[in-house]
């Protein structure tokens, strides 16, 4: 099959495991031409609102700042340039500056109220924080910001039993149970009382979640200060056993193994605190809230700069964005000796392929490669980026590493690593090699909609097993209707059996779907052209011709734009 007919869409599931979905893209930086001060105050702040459109947020600060009371500036406008100022500040983790525009605004909405009161936790002024937290709104987020941080504020200036009790409210809350919990024990064990932190510990892992990473490796940590490491190890195998992709946590069992898994230090109030807004960022990281989740993960680090997750949880964010610069440069701040670097090096080489850095990336997963040579996740990465770049080659040399690491330990899981190899050798045109790693797949994991679609569409192409391909097509259709490549299969393999009208109704929902990409087009030309809708046909084979096609598929089109749709 030619590249330019493959299925295009392939997801990395070794790389993108649940602690990293939201960072897979491909997309690259953004290229800003060099910005200019205006003649205006009002030229500025346009200036400063185009740098934030394009995630240019030292640009979008300078020129926001520069107008910030100036005289011309309209009373009204002055509030929009001081809201959007503070929450590019707060955002790009420069607290201090932010609590300035925070109080001379005088705000009571509760991100600003908050920032104050982790500007004077970060400066150990815990009793100007408590005066803060006191006056912060329960409304909206406040509902639960609002115990957790008093709690902990409380807890410096008072005694746990008050900071219990100020926490209390949460854990009436439905659904917050288990944060309530977790909490409770964070608040015993920093009080010493382990048997109570315990207790809470296991409450928090009873939720209808179960336990959840951050959760596993607190827990986990607690009973490594009692030096009761086989309990430890229960608990984080218990957890890898749910979730066999987790990379952190398969280096905390090996640190474990190896005695070099040392004992956490005594937990403290910033500690705390930290461990609030760090739950309070992973849990605001979508879409429609995600700049209130990059706020929280920033003011965690203020708080507790050295905080290997949080940092994780901010770059992932950054990378949300797609400002992968910004990104890198919080995964470069991971310490070297933290079972989260080998996480945050991978993240980095995907982010410098994503902006076009491939050989940077590569250099960096052949490092890894090296370092740990009994470590899958560097083989497949770095499998994954060149198999992206068409280098196939390479590709195929580093998933059959990485086969080869796994033996006959074969897990469900790794029907991606099979996926991927086969994609790699049916690209070389070694499909003798390649089809029995697709069906491989297929067995792992028998419903995965990408290998039902990618296999069944080579079989098509091939004029082979049909029936069984269209079946698998359709079965992956029902999984993904809105996938213009899936989509476009069925209506192909429709095309290839000789339904004409029903294949056209499918190609043209491909279309709309996926209507930039130049294959799918030529297919609807095609089906067109079988059904007497010449013009049409004409129209889309052009369209395909726009659309950057291969040359092998700029040549079809040339000949079927000049002598029509030849008849086999």
């Amino acid at each position: 099959m030619s590249g330019s007919s493959i299925k295009r869409f392939v997801i990395s599931t070794l790389i993108c495991a649940p602690f990293f979905a939201a960072g897979c893209t491909t997309a690259k930086e953004p290229l800003v031409p060099k910005l200019a001060p205006g003649p205006s105050s009002f030229s500025n702040y346009l200036i400063g609102e185009y740098a934030v459109r394009h995630r240019e947020m030292q640009d979008a600060t300078e020129f926001l700042s520069q107008i910030q009371d100036a005289a011309d500036v309209p009373p009204s406008l002055a509030e929009n340039i001081d809201r959007q100022l503070f929450t590019i500040l707060a955002g790009e983790g420069r607290i201090d500056e932010a609590a300035k525009v925070a109080e001379k605004t005088g705000a009571e909405d509760m991100m600003n109220q908050l920032v104050l009161v982790i500007r004077d936790v970060a400066h150990d002024d815990f009793k100007a924080a408590l005066t803060g937290v006191d006056k912060m709104t329960s409304s909206g987020l406040g509902a639960y910001v609002k115990p957790l941080i008093q709690a902990w504020v409380v807890a410096a200036n008072k005694d746990i039993a008050s900071a219990q009790k100020a926490l209390q409210p949460l854990g009436k809350q439905k659904g917050l149970e288990a944060l309530y919990h977790l909490h409770s024990a964070l608040l015993y064990e920093y009080d010493g009382q382990l048997k109570k932190a315990e207790e809470q510990y296991l409450q928090a892992g009873e939720g209808p979640n179960g336990i959840s990473l951050r959760l596993a490796e607190l827990y986990g940590g607690l009973l490594v200060k009692q030096d009761r490491q086989e309990e430890a190890r229960k608990v984080f195998e218990k957890y890898f056993t749910a979730h066999p992709e987790s990379l952190y946590i398969q280096a905390m069992l090996d640190e474990l193994k190896s005695g070099k898994l040392g004992k956490m230090p005594p937990l403290t109030i910033k500690d705390g605190i930290a461990e609030t807004l760090f739950g309070l960022s992973s849990s605001l990281r979508s879409q429609s809230t995600r700049q209130a989740g990059l706020i929280m993960g920033r003011l965690a680090l203020h708080v507790k700069p050295d905080f290997p997750i949080a940092q994780i949880l901010v770059a992932e964010i950054l990378e949300t964005d797609q400002r992968f610069v910004d990104a890198n440069t919080v995964y470069a701040t991971v310490p070297k000796n933290n079972p989260f670097s080998w996480s945050a090096r991978l993240r980095m080489a995907l982010n410098l392929d994503d902006m076009g850095k491939t050989d940077d990336a590569v250099d960096i997963l052949e490092k890894m490669t090296k370092q740990h040579p009994d470590r899958l996740e560097a083989y497949t990465t770095l499998g994954d980026v060149l198999r992206h770049r068409e280098r196939f080659e390479g590709a195929q040399a580093a998933y059959e590493k990485a086969l080869k690491l796994i033996g006959d330990n074969v897990e469900r899981y790794h029907w991606n690593l099979f996926y991927s190899r086969a994609i790699t050798l049916e690209r070389l045109k070694r499909w003798d090699e390649a089809e029995p790693l697709f069906l491989k797949a297929l067995e792992l994991e028998p419903n995965q909609p990408f290998v039902l679609n990618y296999l069944g569409y080579s079989w098509i192409e091939m004029g082979k097993n049909i029936d069984r391909a269209q079946k698998m097509i359709e079965e992956a259709v029902a999984q993904r209707p809105r996938d213009g490549y899936i989509v476009d299969s069925l209506g192909w393999v429709l095309y290839k059996a000789g339904d004409y009208e029903t294949a056209v109704r499918h190609l043209e929902r491909a279309v709309e779907l996926q209507p930039s990409d130049p294959v799918i087009n030529d297919h609807l030309g095609d089906v067109y052209w079988k059904v007497g809708r010449n013009r049409e046909a004409r129209f889309q084979w052009k369209r395909a011709k726009s659309l950057d096609p291969s040359q092998d598929l700029m040549d079809q089109l040339d000949r079927k734009l000049e002598n029509g749709l030849e008849e086999n």
